[in-house]
């Protein structure tokens, strides 16, 4: 049964690092808003335990108003062991990390599903999967990469149980007992392929790549050499600093300019600085080697797969993981009515963004991957969470607030958490 109407100044669509980090600001700056979404939901669902994170520590903070509850304030207040550089960050200590910095400054979540959007007068209406639809001047989506999963054109025919993402999982007790192909060679083929090993499950990895490349494990820099190919939150080298600290300027550039910045060929495919002796000796690869056709044969998975130097051979498995990474398609949004997909302005398949991460339909934006192609590679990894918390708080405060009387904003909770 359907629930009455109701409005709110900005609806903010996904509760992950980005959605998180902008309703800190908005909060902070008394605009009022809803968050809509489940907590950390694709991390605590879609990423296998055990993985470690690629990003350092220290560039894996959600941004809060103060920039004060990072992962190293978050580890220390409860006596964690933590170093910005030498000890990777395990999954489920930034899942910890990230629900704790919801309970500090984004209380209020609804863990409810948008399931449309549309654009009404003025104002872009939203529908959730219990029935309540809510009116909003603005909407940011902040949905992350799940939705944009992708997979080679034939596989979308095979069933689940032989043929899956790597973004499906998760657990992987599903996958006991069976015989597994990864095809992939960037962090997450790599991170899975390990992780499957070391539960005992056989594992093999298919890669297009003549070799597996990894990050280098941290050490201590020279002057010399932080000069040459300073650190950055997103990589080493002078371009992708530029790229990591200065968003707003990679969305001045021409076109064509910031796809190629969006997609830098020096941030993958790379597996983790940490996993590198966990696969190499361990899982059985074939690199250099292409799928040209996959099919069924007695409940198995098929595979014809062939090398660089033109040897055809075939692979039978009980399942195939393909690590094929995301591409952000907006259409694949199916919460989005068709008048509106057809009047946001694209570019290789994700919204154009103006400075304040607007689409050509007027207030709604988007943050997070989506916004890769106009705000550059820095939005595809967890330290881009600070440029359009701030920046679009401060837009929508500037646009909104001085309309309505001032809101009462309850202070910060600042108590460690248990």
């Amino acid at each position: 049964m359907g629930r009455s109407s109701t409005s709110v100044d900005v609806a903010v669509i996904g509760a992950g690092p980005y959605g998180l980090s902008l309703a800190a600001h908005l909060r902070a700056r008394g605009v009022e808003h809803r968050v809509f979404g489940e907590p950390m939901g694709p991390w605590k669902h879609n990423m296998p335990r055990g993985m470690l994170l690629k990003s350092y520590p220290w560039a894996s903070c959600l941004s809060d108003p103060a920039s004060e509850f990072t992962v190293k304030s978050f580890c220390t207040e409860r006596a964690l062991p933590y170093h910005d550089t030498l000890t990777p960050l395990t999954l489920e200590r930034f899942i910890e990390y990230g629900e704790a910095f919801r309970m500090r400054y984004v209380p209020a979540v609804e863990n409810k599903v948008l399931t449309a959007l549309e654009a009404v007068g003025g104002d872009l209406r939203a529908t959730f999967d219990d029935g309540e639809t809510v009116n909003a001047r603005r909407v940011v989506v902040a949905v992350g990469l799940q939705p944009f999963r992708h997979l080679p054109r034939d596989v979308a025919r095979l069933p689940a149980e032989l043929c899956s993402h790597s973004g499906d999982y998760g657990s992987l007790e599903p996958l006991d007992g069976k015989n597994v192909t990864v095809i992939g060679s960037g962090s997450s083929a790599t991170d899975l392929a390990a992780l499957l090993h070391e539960r005992g499950i056989p594992v093999s990895l298919v890669a297009r790549a003549p070799q597996l490349r990894f990050a280098n494990r941290p050490r201590n820099r020279s002057f010399i050499q932080r000069m040459v190919a300073p650190l950055s939150g997103i990589g080493p080298g002078w371009a992708l600093t530029a790229c990591a600290k200065y968003p707003q300027l990679i969305q001045l550039l021409a076109e064509e300019r910031r796809i190629r910045l969006a997609n830098p060929s020096a941030l993958g495919p790379l597996g983790g600085a940490f996993v590198k002796d966990r696969v190499i000796g361990k899982v059985p690869t074939s690199l250099g080697t292409s799928l040209q056709g996959i099919g069924i044969r007695n409940g198995r998975v098929l595979l014809d797969l062939v090398s660089t130097g033109g040897a055809r051979q075939s692979l039978q498995t009980d399942h195939v993981i393909f690590a094929t990474g995301y591409r952000v398609d907006a259409s694949r949004l199916g919460f989005l009515s068709q008048t509106l997909l057809r009047d946001i302005r694209l570019v290789k398949g994700a919204p154009q963004l103006s400075s304040h991460y607007e689409t050509s339909v007027p207030g709604l934006h988007f943050i997070g991957p989506a916004a890769a192609n106009s705000f550059g590679p820095v939005c595809r990894f967890v330290y881009g969470t600070h440029h359009p918390a701030r920046a679009l708080a401060q837009y929508l405060s500037s646009i909104l607030v001085r309309s309505r009387p001032a809101l009462q904003v309850r202070p910060f909770d600042r108590t460690v958490l248990p």
